[in-house]
């Protein structure tokens, strides 16, 4: 049986870890954005689908990118030019697999960010 010394230092890590999740999950969501809006400044919405691969790897990926006035930017559907799904690509390992390697099941399936959400850190996969 653990000492309790060693019982309270992995209480303390545990709750170190889960406040760095709290403060790292919306800073990824706020960074998928903001390269989303580097290419379309008027991004709101990144409809995303989260699943696991052939190779059973869980993958978080755009599917969609939705403006503020409803315009449809980017449609996976859609062949779109190289440069903008290099982007797309990169988003995807960059900041969306780490956002669901960090969040479990939450972004599994259909989902989405609001850039009007990214704020005070308060995220909210809808």
């Amino acid at each position: 049986m653990p000492n309790a010394d060693l019982i309270e230092a992995y209480r303390s890590a545990r709750e170190a870890h889960h406040r760095a999740v709290d403060n790292l999950v919306p800073l990824l969501e706020r960074m998928a954005v903001e390269t989303v809006r580097d290419r379309w400044p008027d991004a709101n919405e990144l409809e995303l689908h989260g699943e696991y691969n052939s190779d059973w790897i869980p993958t978080l990926r755009i599917q969609r990118v939705i403006a503020l006035d409803g315009r449809v930017l980017y449609d996976v559907a859609v062949v779109a030019e190289d440069e903008v799904e290099d982007m797309i690509d990169e988003v995807g390992i960059e900041y969306l697999d780490l956002l669901l390697d960090l969040t479990g099941d939450d972004f599994m399936g259909a989902k989405s960010i609001e850039a009007r959400f990214l704020v005070d850190g308060l995220h909210s996969p809808r």
